[in-house]
């Protein structure tokens, strides 16, 4: 008697690439796109059926990418290019920096962007100069605030908040030891985290810049997501995905976060929550991917083990699509609901 098709393969669509998938992106419309370790990038227009069309963009590899304001995607690589990729895969080179790596990238639905070289931060918006910061050691990670009047920026020591409309304004230093890895703002604007060298998260209230630190991990945090309308900030970096609350002025500071996705055997690698919801797309370095609702405690393995660690995770703003990759170039998309 034959064995019933695996869920992804039943209800979502899959794709085997030959290169390292590092990033999974959706923009505001929808659009997805893939990251690959050989400089390309892979495009699926919102509500297509076609496989996703492969687009050359860097020479070397892609360092990072986000969505674009309005549609599209930017990206930057080790051939010292940050590029703007349409829709309908036009490319468009917002800077160059010949023999530097674009090692961060970022973007505002009010139009501005942002890239990272070195230890230098540029800015970019239509009808203004550029305006650039260096810093004192190289940037671990760029976010902008919530409402895209002010960019954090983390580096060995802390966490710099700088002005992204103002050259002249007085950057905010957010002191912390050691080497801070990423950065993310959350969505209420009451706080800034720092994922850090030592297998923990530090954070800042903002009102009084009290420190909080989230620890526990086995290993480096390298991926997060706000999820829940922002009531939560799940983490990878252990053998489950911590989900810490953020509801309310403290914060997590006190409090225990939810854990959902244990496995005695992986650890997690990647996740990705519902916007609007609590659910959660968890993946793990053995490749599984598990989605789970943390409210009632519910897990759905939509993809078995195999095919190389969930390097990348993103869910769609619409809250309708859980899309993943893997370092052996599978990847998957998965139809979810709230």
């Amino acid at each position: 008697m034959s064995q019933p098709a695996p869920i992804l393969e039943q209800l979502g669509h899959q794709w085997q690439w030959s290169a390292y998938v590092l990033s999974a992106c959706f923009d505001a419309a929808n659009n997805l796109a893939f990251a690959l370790g050989d400089g390309s990038l892979y495009l699926l227009p919102a509500g297509s059926q076609q496989a996703p069309g492969r687009i050359e963009v860097h020479e070397g590899v892609s360092l990072s990418m986000a969505a674009a304001p309005g549609e599209g995607f930017v990206s930057g690589g080790d051939d010292g290019r940050f590029v703007r990729i349409a829709v309908d895969g036009t490319l468009h080179d917002l800077a160059t920096f010949p023999g530097r790596w674009v090692d961060h990238v970022a973007s505002h639905p009010n139009g501005v962007v942002a890239c990272s070289e070195g230890k230098r931060l540029h800015l970019y918006a239509e009808g203004r100069d550029e305006i650039v910061r260096e810093f004192p050691s190289t940037v671990g990670g760029i976010c902008f605030s919530p409402d895209g009047y002010r960019i954090a920026v983390a580096h060995y020591g802390g966490v710099t908040l700088c002005s992204a409309r103002s050259a002249d304004a007085t950057p905010v230093p957010l002191t912390c030891p050691g080497s801070h890895l990423s950065v993310t703002w959350s969505p209420n604007a009451r706080f800034v985290l720092s994922a850090m060298q030592e297998d923990c998260i530090h954070g800042w209230r903002l009102e009084d810049k009290d420190d909080l630190v989230m620890s526990g991990y086995a290993t480096k945090v390298k991926s997060w997501s706000w999820f829940n309308g922002g009531r939560y900030l799940a983490t990878s970096g252990s053998n489950c995905a911590p989900c810490w609350p953020f509801k309310g002025r403290k914060g997590p500071k006190g409090r225990t976060p939810e854990t959902p996705g244990d496995s005695s055997s992986a650890l997690v690698t990647a996740v990705a929550g519902d916007p609007a919801h609590p659910i959660l797309g968890i993946g793990y370095d053995d490749g599984q991917v598990t989605v789970a609702d943390i409210q009632s405690g519910q897990e759905v393995i939509i993809k078995p083990p195999g095919d190389g660690a969930i390097t990348a995770m993103a869910w769609s703003p619409n809250g309708a699509w859980l899309a993943f990759g893997t370092d052996k170039g599978f990847a998957g998309l998965f139809p979810v609901s709230g």
